[in-house]
């Protein structure tokens, strides 16, 4: 949806910037984080996504496919990383003995909230570094941006007035 009043051109270039700073504020993401990480061990951060995205009553593959944005193979590999390691367990639906729900155990509980506290930390300490109307604005764009979970199509987009080619 385009801002209105702004032309074309100033869209390229807020485009063009975005682009720019991109890598940069996820590698800031990544950072705030990077050393509590070490504390997982052979945990991926793939993985810990899948954990602390488990209820207690579990999910179905397809559903932590979506959540992942993987195919339903590669959701069934990451889950059985998780078994593996004690983590969570496979167990059948109660309403329908052919769906397998991924369960968290205990341990992978545990886990999981430990991951969740330090993704909070990790939040707070980038947000910090912003005034409470730009935490708020971003926090508008991410709610924006995840509201229907469709993966993003790119726009054509025209190069803003004097930029290289």
């Amino acid at each position: 949806m385009a801002a209105r009043g702004r032309s074309p051109q100033w869209r390229a270039g807020v485009v063009t910037r975005m682009v720019e700073l991109r890598p940069l504020v996820l590698a800031l993401m990544r950072e705030s984080a990077a050393d509590d990480l070490l504390e997982f061990g052979q945990v991926t951060g793939r993985q810990l996504q899948a954990l602390a995205h488990l209820p207690d009553d579990g999910v179905t593959m397809g559903h932590l496919a979506a959540f992942l944005r993987v195919t339903g193979a590669a959701a069934s590999v990451l889950a059985e990383r998780l078994v593996a390691q004690g983590l969570a367990v496979r167990q059948p639906d109660p309403g329908d003995r052919r769906v397998v729900r991924l369960v968290p155990t205990p341990e992978g509980a545990a886990l999981a909230e430990r991951y969740r506290d330090n993704q909070r930390q990790a939040m707070a300490g980038l947000l910090d570094r912003l005034s409470d109307a730009q935490a708020a604005a971003w926090l508008d764009v991410m709610e924006t941006l995840a509201a229907d979970g469709a993966p993003v199509r790119p726009a054509p987009v025209t190069a803003p007035a004097g930029a290289a080619r």
